[in-house]
Order: structure tokens, then C-alpha cells, then sequence
């Protein structure tokens, strides 16, 4: 059942998200590392005034995986601070980079006979991402720190919105994702909201045909129908869990990595039935305090039941 598993809390690494935590009573967290880096006096300290243990830490949001520009120094510098900091083999979560929806339209108009460019672009992209894991996994295992690859959502925040038509191309189905462990020997790390939100928009997909999201036809046909399917299909592979929802579409800070609400408890319940009870989980919502209470009133229900 999901709470005997060992829960933790998502937050970033600032003194108040760190605070917040303890205040709703969580000694573990998964730690988002900031953009900018910092020297490892300057991170002990802060984990140290927080006096909470980080059972995972997850890369830089600009520090991605699949673009053509690969900076592995640092990478090497987050490793450093990382091993310093822990007595003991941890994990860090890695992520693939958006791409510009311009940039896709590009790629094919340049290939205007070619049936397969989409499908082609794809694998290109997948292809960088097992040659730059397959570097980072060397050092990442003389640091003891485990690399778990994170699938991706649809699109980035806003989608919709002018100006922020960028997509994840991959990590966004089974396929791709299982593809990737097998060729380098990381694990996943699944992320609750963005699997509802791809199995969500590709199986309307597969129904209407109306909306272009950088899809593939075998990525229309062959997506799970639900998150739960999404994970059952990689769950051998699963090493952590990123728990929170998401609405239909999941393309805003208000419908994405927010807490279940009372409608979606049916799946959760079914989650909490399927979910290897050996693997940690994170909570991945908002650190607001609606959100994190609601979140928390959910689970506390589900283990009363």
C-alpha cells in the first residue's frame, strides 16, 4: 500500500522551501538543484541548517539531456557537490531538454519526401540522450550517485500560449524510455503528472486526430490509455516515484503537479494497489499550503482506509 513505502517531499534548495518541509512533517525530501551552481561549503551549510536528508536529488532545470550542445564539466561539478555532501550512494534525476516547435518544422521541411522525418528526428534525439548517459553513468558511478531518467510531459508550461510552443520530442511513452535503459543501464524515475498528461493527449489522439503535438503515428497507437498503464509497463525499471496530478492537458503551473482532488481518488487508490512498495515516492506538488494539506489530508485517508 502507498504509505508504507518511504514518503519524502519535493522542494527546492532555498532556506524557505527547505523550512516548509519540516513544518509538515517530512525528514526526507527529493532536493531541485538551482540553475546556478554553488561551491559544496556553501550546499552542506544549507542542508545542514535544514537538518533534513535528501534521499534524491534531481539535475538543474537547464541542465538537460538530448541537446546537440553537452557541457560535461557541469555535470562533473553537481556530481562533486552531490558526493560530497552524501554519506552514502544516492540518486539524481535527469531530464530531456525542450525543443522549440520551429525547430521540428524545420527538421521536416528540409526532408518534405521523407514519410519517416518526424520518426527520424526522435531518434536522433533518443540517440544523444544514451550517448550522453552513457558518459555521465562512467563518473556518476565512481560518485556513487545513481542516474534515474525522468519522463517527460507533453509540452512546457503555457504550451498554448504564444511564445511557448516548446515540446519534450521523447521520455514521453514506454518505448522510448525502456529503449534508453536497456542501451545505458540507468533506471526511471516516474513522474505521476506528466504520464497522465502524455496518455491523456495521445489517446485523444488516437480518437480525433486533431491536434499536432509532435506525435508519431506509432506514438498515437501504441501510448498506454492511463498513467497507471504507463507505469506498469516500465515498473521493473522504476527506481523512484514523483507523486501529484494533473488535468487534462497539463500545460499550466494550475493543472499540472497539483494535489489529487476527490474525482481522481478512484486512481490513486489503483496506483496505490500496483506501486512496488520498495520504491521511494516524492511528493510533487506545488509547496503552497493548500496544496501540500490537501495532499497530505488525501494519503492520510488512503492509509486510514
Amino acid at each position: 500500500m502507498l504509505l508504507s513505502n518511504s514518503l519524502a517531499i519535493n522542494t527546492e534548495l532555498d532556506l524557505s522551501g527547505l523550512r516548509r518541509s519540516i513544518q509538515f512533517g517530512f525528514d526526507q525530501m527529493m532536493l531541485q538543484l538551482p540553475n546556478e551552481i554553488c561551491t559544496t561549503q556553501e550546499f552542506q551549510s544549507l542542508l545542514q541548517l535544514a537538518r533534513i536528508k535528501p534521499i534524491a536529488y534531481r539535475a538543474p532545470k537547464s541542465l538537460t539531456l538530448g541537446d546537440t550542445e553537452f557541457s560535461l564539466s557541469a555535470w562533473l561539478e553537481w556530481f562533486n557537490n552531490i558526493h560530497a555532501t552524501t554519506s552514502s550512494p544516492t540518486s539524481l534525476i535527469v531530464h530531456g531538454t525542450k525543443v522549440a516547435l520551429g525547430t521540428i518544422f524545420e527538421y521536416l521541411d528540409a526532408r518534405p519526401t521523407d514519410f519517416y522525418a518526424l520518426q527520424d528526428y526522435k531518434t536522433e534525439y533518443v540517440q544523444r540522450i544514451i550517448d550522453q548517459l552513457t558518459q555521465l553513468k562512467k563518473h556518476a558511478d565512481q560518485y556513487q550517485i545513481g542516474l534515474l531518467l525522468e519522463n517527460a510531459p507533453m509540452g512546457d508550461e503555457g504550451y498554448f500560449e504564444p511564445g511557448h510552443s516548446e515540446l519534450y520530442p521523447a521520455l514521453r511513452t514506454p518505448n522510448h524510455l525502456l529503449k534508453i535503459v536497456e542501451k545505458t543501464g540507468v533506471k526511471l524515475c516516474f513522474d505521476t503528472a506528466n504520464a497522465r498528461i502524455t496518455s491523456h493527449l495521445l489517446t485523444y489522439m488516437h480518437r480525433s486526430r486533431s491536434m499536432f503535438a509532435g506525435a508519431t503515428e506509432k506514438e498515437i497507437l501504441y501510448a498506454p490509455s492511463n498513467w497507471i498503464e504507463f507505469y506498469e509497463k516500465i515498473q521493473p525499471q522504476v527506481a523512484f516515484i514523483q507523486l501529484s496530478y494533473a488535468m487534462s492537458w497539463g500545460d499550466t503551473k494550475e493543472t499540472t503537479h497539483i494535489s489529487f482532488p476527490t474525482s481522481a481518488y478512484g486512481e490513486l487508490l489503483t496506483f496505490a494497489e500496483t506501486v512496488n512498495p520498495d520504491t521511494p515516492i516524492s511528493i510533487a506538488v506545488s509547496q503552497s499550503e493548500p496544496h501540500l494539506r490537501n495532499m497530505m489530508d488525501t494519503l492520510h485517508a488512503l492509509k486510514r482506509g
